[in-house]
């Protein structure tokens, strides 16, 4: 097992669900943690809950909105400003919307967070990652990245085609799916591994704004997949623990490496979509 004493972890939307369950497991292990979070009240009750499963735990958190650049850029240079190599990244803060809304950005609020904020964190911190020591990227995905086929290249945003919002989501699942694989490759030579992972339908606040519609739809479709946010967070832990086998560009389910689609595999693609994403966040990244 990989030991994460006094190691930093930072875990993006951490105050509830998937991400709170990863960061009270991963504070069993004595990490130094550092939480990104929009609600102050969910904050400081997660505060109390990590200090006791380890009263010794070094733990700080950080305001992000990952539905702004601006507040992601702002995040990226604080968590820079400490000048601390980042051991652990997990990009897991995510939104779901059943009714179309678009960031002050024009970009269509599901993808905007559930991807671009992915894309914009990880690169902007990249470099606190790149030294002789092994670092890890773990991206929360989702088996609904099958709900579609490919990315919708004439209509990214899905404005003429919102329905329910399910495929949104679908889509920015595979967002993260490619992004995954292709920054993976593009950081072969080094020490960072990049890895994704599906939790499962898991019982979160992740689509509370519209939990009584998009909830009955999520649970129709991920049915066989809902557990509690311990068992969906399980994966999480797993790729942060583990013994370093080298592996990189994978998904993840249960805590064993899974088949995903035969798209979310095409490197060009993914090159594609990074090129897109960084017109979308106006700076291109050199690795």
């Amino acid at each position: 097992m990989w030991d994460l004493k006094d190691k930093l972890v930072v875990i993006t939307g951490a105050t509830n669900g998937i991400g709170k369950a990863a960061a009270l497991e991963m504070a069993k292990h004595g990490p130094r943690m550092l939480l990104t979070f929009r609600n102050q009240g969910l904050a400081d009750n997660l505060s109390l809950e990590l200090q006791a499963v380890n009263p010794n735990l070094k733990l700080d958190f950080l305001y992000c909105d990952f539905s702004s650049q601006e507040s992601i850029r702002g995040c990226a240079a604080e968590i820079l400003a400490l000048q601390q190599q980042i051991d652990v990244l997990v990009n897991n803060a995510g939104v779901v919307n059943t009714a179309y809304r678009e960031t002050l950005e024009g970009i269509e609020n599901t993808f905007a967070v559930n991807h671009l904020g992915y894309f914009l964190l990880t690169n902007l911190i990249l470099e606190q990652m790149l030294g002789d020591e092994e670092t890890r990227i773990i991206n929360v995905s989702s088996a609904a990245h099958s709900f579609v086929k490919k990315i919708n290249w004439p209509d990214i945003n899905f404005k003429d085609n919102f329905g329910m919002g399910v495929t949104a989501y679908g889509h920015s699942k595979l967002a993260n799916l490619l992004f995954t694989r292709y920054l993976a490759t593009k950081l072969s030579t080094s020490n960072v591994t990049v890895n994704a992972i599906h939790p499962g339908g898991v019982n979160t606040a992740l689509g509370n704004q519209n939990k009584a519609v998009f909830g009955t739809i999520l649970k129709v479709l991920l049915k066989p997949f809902f557990r509690s946010p311990f068992k969906g967070a399980a994966s999480i832990v797993y790729l942060a623990t583990k013994d370093n086998d080298g592996v990189t560009g994978e998904y993840f389910v249960d805590c064993k490496e899974a088949k995903s689609s035969s798209y979310s595999k095409d490197l060009g693609e993914a090159q594609r979509l990074w090129e897109l994403s960084e017109e979308l966040v106006h700076q291109q990244f050199t690795l």
